[in-house]
């Protein structure tokens, strides 16, 4: 990929979310209404507090009693946040380094750690795609 691209330049716009409290039952239908693989949740600020994917909602459903719980029960809380003014490469390293799929992409200033955006591998794979065409 060329080095001039940013991750701004390939990132998803807005953020598919749900509040801590939410019932995961909400967060289920949520993941299957967007097609999407995983969710950010939100804490009554706005402020992105975790993520839950769709191993976290697997997990939850073996342990048991899914139904009855909330979405800060099962999030992971340490959620990889990156501007969106970095190189791409630089955030497509920081996901192999964390093993993740997928970075949030915050604004800074006044309110920091407010989503704007994701970056996934799915968005850099397509990005590989097309300089292939």
């Amino acid at each position: 990929m060329g080095s001039t691209k940013l991750v701004r330049d390939i990132m998803h716009r807005g953020v598919i979310t749900c509040w801590v409290d939410e019932p995961l039952i909400d967060v289920v239908h949520r993941l299957n209404e967007y097609n999407i693989n995983a969710l950010f949740v939100l804490d009554e600020s706005g402020r992105a507090e975790g993520v839950i994917s769709q191993t976290d909602l697997a997990r939850a459903h073996v342990e048991g009693n899914w139904q009855k719980r909330t979405a800060e029960e099962i999030m992971t809380t340490d959620i990889v946040t990156i501007s969106g003014d970095i190189p791409l490469e630089a955030g497509i390293q920081i996901m192999l380094d964390n093993r993740i799929h997928r970075l949030l992409i915050v604004q800074g200033g006044l309110t920091p750690n407010r989503p704007v955006g994701v970056l996934s591998l799915s968005d850099v794979m397509r990005e590989m795609a097309k300089e292939t065409e």
